[in-house]
């Protein structure tokens, strides 16, 4: 424990010599372990928890029982960080090109670089160092990757697809396949070619089974230190400012210009040819089809500034009973005019 709270900076109350094994769920969490607690919803678990110390954020710790020993952070998220990288570091892994891996004419492999079992590298391909390329992987003719990247098993780029350096791309990827453009010609869709490029920059981190085009003209940029959940699409040309952020089956459509540090909720869906400013927030189920100054957060479908769609819902929540009102109204008006009709006969 006194290791652990001297490597975080945190607040060590109760035996310092406690041997902790791992850390988990403040609700799942067994004898040896760690439990963590930093968020209030779960802090009813802590006084039956199984384990043999607590992880808590300050505002929390009135909740772990007064015999456990703990330590006491402020940014509890920032500490499990280290801390899994503490009890769960990187297993090294072997610069080797599995034998069955297919490497074609004119490829650039960097020091140190791995390449798993039925990977296809096209030609002119360019490896940077430390790289490992996953299983399964291939890699089109004359894309590039960066230093140190991970593509796990599965993972496809197609031809002339630019990946910087350490960026993380997880199964089931396709970077760099043609966008949806085509145009109506004697009432046939006719194919534009898509000629355009699909440029990741450094730091990025692309989930599982997610796909960004690439650009009919120019390219597709997805922004430095940007992140994607698993099943996101971006599409033809559009523009992603760095450090920004997309959860679970979000898409994007094309020519959209998305600014720095955006955020955006689990099925957001976006119109083409928008411009989303710096810092905007995009609540989740969003379907935005107007542009977004920076820094605004917006909500619903069609979307609003997230502080009028809530006054609309509380109004439609209203609704049922204004309806019961106007039918009493509606009543007693034509009870009126029909009184006035009597007198005037």
């Amino acid at each position: 424990m006194r290791e652990i709270a001297e490597l975080v900076g945190g607040k060590l109350e109760g035996d310092g010599g406690l041997w902790i094994s791992g850390i988990g769920p403040v609700d799942e969490a067994d004898a040896g372990q760690m439990a963590f607690l930093a968020k209030k919803r779960y802090a009813r678990y802590a006084p039956g928890s199984r384990a043999s110390s607590f992880l808590v954020s300050s505002d929390l710790q009135v909740h772990v029982p007064s015999h456990a020993p703990r330590i006491i952070v402020e940014e509890p998220y920032r500490v499990l960080r280290i801390l899994l990288k503490r009890f769960h570091p990187p297993q090294p892994h072997s610069a080797r090109v599995h034998p069955t891996a297919v490497i074609g004419s004119g490829v650039e492999l960097g020091n140190e670089v791995s390449v798993g079992p039925y990977a296809v590298i096209e030609d002119d391909a360019q490896i940077g160092d430390g790289c490992r390329i996953g299983s399964h992987c291939v890699i089109g003719r004359g894309s590039s990757l960066g230093k140190e990247c991970l593509l796990h098993p599965q993972v496809v780029t197609y031809e002339q697809t630019v990946i910087g350096d350490r960026v993380v791309v997880h199964s089931g990827v396709r970077l760099g396949s043609d966008g949806f453009g085509f145009t109506l010609v004697d009432d046939v869709h006719l194919k534009i070619p898509q000629v355009g490029r699909c440029v990741i920059e450094d730091d990025v981190e692309i989930g599982a089974n997610a796909t960004i085009d690439r650009g009919s003209l120019g390219d597709t940029v997805i922004g430095r230190g940007s992140k994607t959940d698993n099943l996101v699409h971006l599409a033809h040309n559009v523009k992603v400012g760095a450090g920004s952020l997309f959860a679970a089956l979000v898409g994007i459509a094309g020519s959209t210009r998305i600014g720095k540090g955006v955020w955006m909720g689990g099925q957001v869906g976006v119109s083409d040819h928008l411009d989303i400013g710096d810092g905007a927030r995009l609540a989740i189920a969003t379907k935005l089809m107007r542009d977004v100054p920076d820094g605004q957060t917006v909500s619903g479908h069609p979307a609003r500034e997230h502080r009028e769609q809530l006054k609309k819902q509380a109004h439609l929540s209203r609704l049922p009973s204004l309806v019961e009102r106007v039918g009493m109204l509606e009543e007693k008006l034509a009870d009126l005019l029909e009184g006035e009709v009597e007198m005037e006969s």
